[in-house]
This record gives structure tokens, C-alpha cells and sequence, in this order.
């Protein structure tokens, strides 16, 4: 039996036909809402997704659980990779330096080429990426950088050019574009560096990369650049279901984690959270047939309770505080307007806004002599860097794992400013909430932070 490793797609080759099957069917789940499908239906699909072709392909970022599968099965495959070996050396970045979870995880993509860093937020993921970086722009000249998110791009260029004094730096996004081999680039313009970049490029780097498995357009975005040798990607949250996952790691690779947020809070590199969790209005049996829709805009956006409750904790942070740092996040630009008029003094941010504007916004957050508050959607969640928070409140709700401990890390990074940080979210009562904050209330706690009830 041989494998033959191709950049993008590998395959068996074999004459066991019933390795194929048994693989086939030990990489096939089954797609949510499948028995909707007018196919599935008509029964021209078993409505699951298969990670093996009936001719034994798959995407070679799944190497590694194939060949340990393979050999579990008494299988020792003959690997015939097509791609060369070079060795490569860490490169140091002058006036910075790795902590040793963070060289680990440098040495590990020169050795292995490819696959998915986790790494808690505030953990340093950009100066991870710095490294891989100066460590390759010596053989490889042509890279993309992706991101989800404009201000994401803009941090890490400013990070890149002005802390790390890296030249040949290309920018693309919506609002502008510069030349460079080694080009930072949104995935809504990636259409723009197709002709410079999509064959030429040997590296290809992720930022937020769990974003990427949602959609086609995205995941189609990650399976392109045929000649990238190097493919990694950097996320705190990597994706735990099945068809996801297998889609990250089929594009990428395996996952590598060298440290968790305990360890790094135990460490001192991450701020301790304090998590505590406030009751909320009992749910009126009235609205039992409300849909979720309904429920979450009259529980969470429009209750006067709830957000009342939010004021009170900002009041009451002020009372004991006369230079707290409060970051509220919303689901929504209407829930971020009723609070931002119910705060007296608070800023809004919201995704819409123009670069010059976020940075405006921010930097008056940050510059207040007294307290400030500051109130924003999703943007919040992983685009903005602001080391001084001192009190995070969690509005929106929510049962999203990713989308929690995303935003819990908004508020755990390290500055000289503060000890520890206050983490506030609420024990929603109504149908659908209940659950939602009873599932936040055990990821914070699988995460081995200080939770309590209030």
C-alpha cells in the first residue's frame, strides 16, 4: 500500500478495496439538516459529508489520522511524498523575545509544514506568526497572510512593520492596496491578489482561522494556492464538531497546542478572570411559543431588567473604580444603541465604522482620565486589541463555545495596569437562554476559571 502526498490532495494505493470502504465509512458524518434536502429526498445522497473518494483520495492535511488509522488497522503505508525536504532555522526578531511554548510552536511548522497552532488570545499569536515569517522569507518570498477582518490585518501590519521591522509587506483589503511579496490579505479581496499571488505563493498563514470553516467561499479560500508548501493557521478556538474540524484539518492540517489559558494565567503571562454569573427575570409562560427570534429580542436586546442590570454593574464598577476599563458586547447594533443611551459617557463601536474611526474611538477609551466604557458588537469578539480592560460584560448571550471563550479573551490580556480582570454574564431564565447560559456557565468552567453565582 502507498501513499502518494500531494500539496493539496493525496490518495491510497491499493488493491484492499475494503480499506477504502472502512475508511469511507470512518470518515462520513452526517450533515445537520441532511433529511431537509431535496437529494437526500430522492435518495441521490446519504446526506453525509465523505473525506475519502471511492479511488481512496483525500486532503492531505488529513495525513496524520489516516496513516495512524491505517496502521491501527494492521496497515504500514509506503509514503511517497512529492514535495521537497528543506530544514530550515528559527529566526530571532530583533528587540523581541519567544517565550518557549511560543519557539516550540515556530520549530514545529519549519519541521512539519503544516498545521493549526492553538494558542490562547493574548498569548502572542502574532508574534508566532512574526516568527514562521522571518524564519521562511529567506527561501520563500511570495506568502499571504488571510484574515477574517480588517482591524485584525491593520494590528498585525502595524505589528509586523513597525515592531518587527519587516519590509516587502503588502496590504489588501476593501479600502486600499499595497504591493508586496509577502502580501496581508481580507479574504473578501482575495480576488484582488489572484494574479500576483495564487501560484506563486509557498506560504500560506491564517489568522482566526476557525472563522474560515463556515462558509465555501471561505473554505475555498484556504484550499487554494496550489504551490503553498507551507499552509498554517493560528486560532485560540479551533473547531470541536466533526464536519468542521475535518474541514480545518483537511485544509491545513493537525491541530498543535503547547499551552492553555490556566497555564498561562498560572505563569503570569494572562490575567486571572473573575467570573460572576447575575440572575436575571424569570421567563413568563405566556411566551412559551414565541420563537427563538422573538424570545432573544424581548429577554436580552429590549428588557428593561436585564439592561437595567447592566448599568448597575457599570455604576457600581465606577463606585469602587476611578480608572476601570468596561467593555460591553452585544449581538446587535440595536441592543449596542439601548445601552450606549442608557450609559451616560459611553462609547460605541460597531463593524461598520471606518478604520480612522475605530482608532478614534478606541483611543479616547483608552485616554479617559476617569472611567470609560465602551460598547460594541462583533467586531469586539476578535478584531480589537486592548490590553487595558479591566471588566468585561458579556450582554449578548449566546451558546457558541467559540464565540465565548473569544470574547472572555478580549479581557485576559496582560497589562501593568491591573491584577486580575471581572468577567460578568448573565444566568438567562427564558426558553432557549436557560440553556445558552448554562452552556457558557461549563465552558468557562472546562476552561478551569474561577466561576461563581451571584
Amino acid at each position: 500500500m502507498d501513499i502518494v502526498i500531494g500539496n493539496l490532495k493525496s490518495k491510497i494505493v491499493t488493491d484492499n478495496h475494503k480499506v477504502i470502504k472502512a475508511l469511507d465509512k470512518l470518515y462520513s458524518f452526517r450533515v445537520p439538516g441532511a433529511e431537509f434536502s431535496p437529494s437526500y429526498k430522492r435518495k441521490r445522497w446519504d446526506g453525509k459529508k465523505h473525506y475519502i473518494s471511492p479511488n481512496g483520495a483525500f486532503a492531505t492535511g488529513l495525513l496524520p489520522r489516516v496513516i495512524e488509522d491505517l496502521k491501527k488497522a494492521g496497515c504500514d503505508p509506503n509514503l511517497k511524498n512529492l514535495q521537497t525536504s528543506d530544514s530550515y532555522k528559527l529566526e530571532n526578531i530583533d528587540n523581541l523575545k519567544y517565550y518557549s511554548f511560543q519557539k516550540s510552536l515556530i520549530q514545529k511548522v519549519l519541521c512539519e509544514r503544516r498545521g493549526v497552532i492553538k494558542s490562547p488570545t493574548g498569548s502572542g499569536k502574532t508574534l508566532i506568526m512574526a516568527g514562521i515569517i522571518k524564519s521562511l522569507a529567506k527561501k520563500h518570498k511570495k506568502m499571504v497572510i488571510l484574515f477574517n477582518a480588517k482591524q485584525l490585518l491593520s494590528q498585525t501590519y502595524e505589528f509586523l512593520s513597525k515592531t518587527c521591522n519587516m519590509e516587502d509587506l503588502g496590504v489588501c483589503f476593501g479600502e486600499g492596496f499595497i504591493p508586496g511579496n509577502i502580501m496581508l490579505c481580507t479574504v473578501q479581496s482575495i480576488e484582488k491578489i489572484l494574479d500576483t499571488h495564487l501560484d506563486e505563493t509557498e506560504v500560506l498563514i491564517i489568522d482566526e482561522v476557525h472563522e474560515f470553516c463556515k462558509g465555501k467561499t471561505t473554505l475555498a479560500a484556504i484550499e487554494s494556492f496550489p504551490n503553498a508548501i507551507f499552509r498554517v493557521g493560528l486560532t485560540a478556538t479551533p473547531p470541536t464538531d466533526k464536519i468542521p474540524r475535518y474541514n480545518l484539518e483537511g485544509a491545513i492540517g493537525p491541530v498543535w497546542e503547547e499551552a492553555t489559558t490556566i497555564s498561562l494565567i498560572e505563569s503570569g503571562k494572562l490575567t486571572k478572570p473573575i467570573i460572576q454569573l447575575l440572575p436575571t427575570e424569570q421567563f413568563n409562560g405566556d411566551d412559551y411559543d414565541l420563537s427563538y427570534e422573538e424570545i432573544y429580542e424581548k429577554y436580552i436586546i429590549n428588557n428593561e431588567h436585564r439592561n437595567s442590570l447592566i448599568k448597575s454593574v457599570v455604576d457600581k464598577i465606577k463606585q469602587v473604580n476611578d480608572r476601570a476599563r468596561i467593555l460591553i458586547l452585544t449581538l446587535s447594533l440595536e441592543h449596542a444603541s439601548l445601552l450606549h443611551e442608557e450609559i451616560e459617557g459611553s462609547l460605541k463601536l460597531q463593524g461598520e465604522d471606518e478604520m480612522v474611526k475605530r482608532y478614534e474611538t478606541i483611543a479616547s477609551f483608552l485616554s479617559n482620565d476617569g472611567n470609560s466604557v465602551l460598547i460594541g458588537t462583533k467586531i469586539l469578539q476578535t478584531g480589537v486589541n486592548i490590553k487595558e480592560i479591566t471588566h468585561f460584560i458579556n450582554a449578548r448571550g449566546l451558546r457558541s463555545e467559540i464565540a465565548t471563550i473569544q470574547a472572555l479573551g478580549r479581557a485576559i490580556r496582560k497589562h501593568e495596569s491591573k491584577q486580575q480582570v471581572y468577567i460578568y454574564d448573565f444566568m438567562d431564565k427564558a426558553k432557549y437562554l436557560d440553556n445558552h447560559a448554562k452552556a457558557r456557565k461549563t465552558y468557562y468552567l472546562k476552561e478551569k476559571h474561577t466561576v461563581e453565582e451571584v
